[in-house]
């Protein structure tokens, strides 16, 4: 029965025989491995988290770095920036003092040439009477009485200038405290123009009042904003140039304000609330017309003066002239004949005195008044400032021993012209006919006084 079943021969294993590839390969395909232990699972996740971990703070180690060079790249160019204000500060003080210096030599010149020219008038007068004197024999006493009476007289000449002496007194005043029509509240800046008119600030009305000499209302230019608003935008001084531009400065709003002649407002130069660039006004104040038909405007807080040329129509700004050297400089008037300024300075507890400057149609300083009591009285407080066409100088000074109004003609001393009557005077303007009017603030009101017959 076995020889049914058939087999071939199996060659012997021999025992140091290594198995056959596929016969391996076939093993573990057949039999694959068990699974890795927990631990070196465990290992692995710990090993990749922390790969991670090392990554991240590798990331952030780099970010600080980053951040510290950047930090330290803005402190040099901070530490830069600083060093290149610092040193066009320096450059900045070094040429103002040396503004303030070649200013100060220019006034001090100035006031050695009006006390060179008074000192050689009084020897031409004393070498005349002189001569006048040693002609001898009878001719003598003849010539020497009248020579002497003409001396007198021509030192009472010399004082007041080619200023005729008329006897200063009121002639009439209009106004009163109120916000009527012809009322009004804290009369401030005051201007006369050729013809005539009169253009008021009447501050505590925030209006302008237009009268002719005699004080009747012609017209009224008042503010758009409401009655409240008005109460605090506080105008200050006005000037009205040949074609019938009108300038008011704005303490409140630190800005020029320009209308034209039917009360519509223009252009707006300087203010708070304005994109303000390094040439714009940044208070101004006095403001007044000069020969050249400009606007001339003092900015307190800048210390210069400003001349404006503007287009008649748009009121903008054709021409623009910027004169330093000024301390705290208030107000500004300007003669349309002989091109003089005169310009106010406030004072300060530095040191500078108050004072008036009168510069030359150049811009240069010719003279200083009120500070030397040889020249006149000194000055306390000044505000209004006028000055006419022979060169004298009119000041509404707020001094200790009352309100008045002082007189600096244009050769020889000056002296008070009108010491009662007045309280916080705030303008002066001088009229055609050679009236002088003050705006009378405290008493609400404006004045005019007899000045001159005529100003021819």
């Amino acid at each position: 029965m076995f020889g049914s079943i058939s087999s071939s021969p199996v060659p012997p294993l021999s025992p140091t025989s290594p198995d056959p590839p596929q016969t391996r390969g076939s093993s573990q395909n057949l039999f694959p491995s068990s699974p890795p232990p927990c631990w070196v699972t465990q290992a692995r996740c710990d090993l990749a988290q922390a790969e991670t971990e090392l990554r991240r703070q590798q990331d952030r180690y780099k970010a600080e770095i980053d951040s510290v060079k950047r930090g330290v790249d803005r402190a040099i160019l901070g530490v830069r920036r600083e060093e290149r204000r610092l040193v066009e500060r320096v450059e900045q003080d070094h040429r103002d003092t040396q503004r303030h210096l070649e200013q100060v030599q220019r006034e001090n010149l100035a006031a050695i040439r009006v006390s060179q020219s008074l000192l050689e008038e009084r020897l031409r007068k004393l070498a005349k009477l002189q001569q006048q004197i040693q002609d001898g024999g009878q001719s003598r006493k003849e010539k020497g009485q009248p020579a002497l009476r003409e001396m007198e007289e021509d030192e009472l000449r010399m004082s007041f200038g080619r200023f005729e002496e008329v006897g200063i007194h009121l002639v009439r005043q209009f106004g009163k405290q109120g916000s009527g029509r012809s009322d009004m509240t804290l009369p401030s800046g005051i201007h006369a123009t050729p013809q005539g008119q009169l253009f008021i600030v009447d501050c505590g009305n925030s209006r302008i009042q237009v009268t002719d000499s005699r004080g009747n209302v012609l017209q009224q230019i008042g503010s758009s904003s409401p009655s409240a608003s008005r109460k605090c935008r506080n105008y200050f001084d006005i000037a009205v140039n040949s074609k019938g531009l009108i300038a008011l400065s704005c303490a409140a709003e630190r800005a020029l304000l320009v209308y034209n002649r039917h009360g519509r407002m223009l252009q707006t130069y300087g203010g708070v609330n304005q994109n303000s660039s390094k040439d714009d006004l940044e208070a101004p104040r006095g403001v007044t017309v000069t020969r050249s038909d400009e606007f001339l405007v003092a900015d307190i807080r800048k210390g210069t003066l400003v001349a404006l040329k503007l287009e008649p129509k748009t009121a903008c700004r054709i021409e623009r002239t910027v004169v330093t050297g000024f301390h705290r400089p208030y107000l500004v008037a300007a003669c349309l004949i002989s091109g003089l300024v005169a310009v106010s300075e406030r004072g300060s507890e530095t040191g500078r005195v108050p004072c008036v400057k009168i510069l030359a149609p150049d811009w240069n300083t010719i003279r200083i008044l009120g500070v030397c009591a040889g020249m006149g009285p000194v000055l306390l407080s000044p505000w209004g400032i006028s000055i006419d066409r022979d060169g004298n100088v009119l000041v509404a000074d707020w001094a200790d021993q009352g309100h008045r109004i002082v007189l600096y003609p244009s050769r020889g001393v000056g002296q008070p012209i009108i010491t009662e009557g007045l309280s916080s005077p705030r303008g002066l303007t001088i009229l055609p006919e050679g009236h002088l009017a003050v705006s009378d603030s405290m008493h609400h009101c404006v004045k005019i006084f007899r000045y001159k017959n005529n100003q021819d």
